[in-house]
């Protein structure tokens, strides 16, 4: 569906004008006059194939919850998962590509052409040309014993791998994120201990080696919370030297003994992963109360070192606000738009945030059969304008399960999708699907690249 123009609808929300200290509580929300929300955005769009490597066109595809990054070189590269033991998929492209217009490059997760891994995939680009003078390219992908991490030198055209990263216990979801030429750092939910590992690669990916948890294991959240995405500033320097600040994104209890995750931290590293001091977002308790795991908190960095951070209690996204690595926080009200909203992901930029979840406009009446319509939604605010709203694609019929492999139904979008923007400010979205239509039990994976509206600007 090449060319599809979005639906929209507009609300405004200002960045409150009170911050207090982490310390301290909750942030006051003020009042302020309504600005003029930009236009909304226009995306083409389009189902990905599998069917020949090294062709672009839309088609048909079983994967689901994928990864999206693009490089600054402008090279757009989308993961996706075929589930435990039947491999990831890669498609690669311009930025100025159509929905339909990027190349299908194969399974980078596999070993002789045979799928390995297959689970809960995450990819980066390094933000420094290596010394095959391209962005190197890496897509992490679970073995469930281990995780598998594919790594291209060649734009995603081939890759190389170790199957099996050192220093990992049982494991799952891992997170990957890029610093220079040739270092990465890599997270994962440790199932023995329920804590946050971290590891680091100094030799592109080649072998990673513990260096931390993200908790004290003496810290109560050490055993109780629900990990999100992994961050890297790549522009701001470190107080540290040799170091870099990383950011690990989770959600947790706000109390020893409460069992709700109803708050949420952000794991800081200003030494490049060593250490780790959790910072807790006061103002996200005020709409945390039902919980706040509804897959995944999500952190990115803006080029000038703003930290932007979203959530989702089911019903809502909301968005927190940290000019000073996490310190000081402010919290929005409700972004989305819809009656229900899970999965958000959103990309920090130098004119603003781009931010997509899905969500409903529908509600379930008592007694009824759960027949609402869910869509990818695109919800921009450029420099504190307000935030403008699109609806892009309708991807999924019924209700959304989002509890993992316990789910009986309801899991055809699994539990994330992702944006980016290129370096001209477009916006790029991958997001999961029924499949073989609306309301199919399978799944597959889609791309949306913005046509039109107004540009987020660059990333970090």
């Amino acid at each position: 569906m090449a060319g599809f123009r979005s639906q929209s609808t507009a609300v405004v929300l200002r960045w409150c004008a009170t911050v207090m200290t982490a310390s301290v509580g909750a942030v006051v929300l003020t009042a302020a006059a309504s600005p003029t929300v930009p236009a909304a955005a226009t995306f083409s769009t389009g189902r990905l194939q599998v069917q020949t490597v090294g062709q672009s066109g839309c088609g048909t595809n079983q994967a689901g919850e994928p990864s999206i990054h693009v490089s600054k070189a402008g090279l757009v590269g989308i993961s996706s998962e075929n589930g435990l033991g039947a491999g990831s998929q890669y498609w690669r492209g311009p930025a100025s590509a159509s929905g339909c217009g990027l190349t299908y490059a194969g399974q980078p997760n596999a070993v002789n052409g045979r799928g390995l891994a297959g689970g809960d995939t995450d990819t980066a680009f390094a933000p420094e040309k290596s010394s095959s003078g391209t962005y190197r390219a890496y897509v992490a992908s679970l073995n469930l014993g281990s995780v598998n991490v594919a790594v291209s030198t060649d734009d995603g055209a081939s890759f190389s791998q170790t199957p099996v990263q050192a220093g990992l216990p049982l494991d799952d979801r891992e997170w990957i994120a890029a610093y220079g030429a040739d270092t990465s750092l890599l997270s994962y939910h440790d199932i023995a201990t329920n804590n946050i590992d971290m590891l680091r690669s100094d030799n592109g990916g080649n072998l990673y080696s513990h260096i931390a948890r993200v908790i004290p294991d003496t810290d109560y959240k050490a055993t109780n919370n629900e990990l999100g995405n992994l961050a890297i500033d790549h522009r701001n320097g470190s107080p540290v030297t040799g170091g870099f600040w990383a950011y690990q994104s989770f959600v947790a209890p706000s109390a020893a003994g409460a069992t709700t995750n109803n708050e949420a931290f952000l794991g800081v590293s200003d030494d490049g992963g060593h250490t780790w001091t959790d910072k807790p977002i006061p103002c996200s308790t005020a709409f945390g109360k039902n919980g706040l795991d509804h897959q995944f908190p999500n952190v990115s960095v803006a080029p000038d070192g703003t930290l932007y951070y979203a959530v989702s209690n089911n019903d809502a996204v909301y968005v927190a606000r940290s000019a000073d690595h996490g310190d000081n926080w402010s919290c929005s009200g409700p972004v989305s738009t819809t009656k229900a909203a899970v999965m958000p992901w959103l990309v920090a930029t130098s004119n603003g945030v781009d931010l997509v979840y899905y969500g409903t406009p529908d509600t379930v009446k008592p007694g009824a059969t759960d027949s609402r319509t869910w869509s990818v939604y695109f919800a921009q605010n450029t420099q504190g304008s307000g935030w403008s709203t699109s609806q892009v694609s309708p991807v999924h019929k019924g209700a959304i399960c989002d509890t993992g492999i316990t789910c009986n139904s309801g899991r055809q979008l699994l539990d994330d999708f992702g944006v980016d923007t290129d370096q001209n400010g477009f916006a790029h979205i991958a997001y999961t699907t029924d499949s073989p239509s609306l309301g199919g039990s399978g799944s597959a994976t889609g791309y949306a690249a913005q046509t039109s509206g107004i540009l987020a600007g660059y990333p970090n």
